[in-house]
């Protein structure tokens, strides 16, 4: 059995109180080395039968891949609306794609097993909390979405996906512009004892 020693188990506590999911982040470029230790802790998320059915994939700041999915997003928007939207507000979907730090597309396998494709979807919610809470001991941040990035028409080609894939979410990994103290119902409000 591995033990790992920590300072307390206050400290794993205060991680978790502390993971915010962030919309604005600052400028600060976050390296692939630092991806490399957030995708790292995402794989050792516990997954019923050893499936390992996540799998993940990033964009970084500078992919030529986000200026197709702003074009995307457009699509969507003027889908949405039923009208076409104005060079200006083109121009701001782009400008924002292209300002955020990087994504990391996360996907979960697709089983002919309904019971295994639910495990394997919350091996990778797991694997995302991994993340988020690695994240925030680096002092970064994770916004979670399942919005219109996830459904862009065109998005397994873009990535390249092959497989049967559940979609999880998109993540966005940055250093946060701030962090806002919330609170949460007491766990008292949600739990039975027997």
């Amino acid at each position: 059995m591995i033990h790992i020693a920590m300072n307390s188990t206050s400290d794993i506590v205060n991680i978790i109180k502390g993971r915010r999911n962030t919309k604005r982040f600052t400028n600060r470029d976050v390296s692939d080395k630092e991806i490399s230790v957030l995708l790292d802790s995402a794989v050792w998320a516990p997954n019923h039968r050893n499936t390992e059915p996540w799998r993940f994939f990033v964009i970084r700041k500078n992919s030529p891949l986000r200026a197709e999915i702003a074009k995307e997003l457009i699509d969507i928007q003027e889908k949405a609306s039923g009208n076409y939207l104005s060079d200006i507000y083109k121009q701001r979907i782009n400008d924002e794609v292209q300002g955020y730090p990087p994504f990391i597309f996360v996907y979960s396998l697709i089983d002919e097993i309904e019971e295994i494709t639910e495990e394997n979807y919350g091996a990778a919610c797991c694997s995302v909390q991994n993340m988020q809470l690695v994240a925030t001991s680096m002092g970064l941040s994770v916004g979670w979405s399942t919005g219109k990035m996830t459904r862009l028409k065109n998005l397994q080609r873009l990535l390249e996906i092959t497989e049967k894939l559940k979609t999880v979410g998109v993540l966005t990994i940055g250093e946060p512009q701030w962090s806002i103290n919330k609170g949460r119902t007491s766990y008292e409000e949600f739990t039975k004892w027997f």
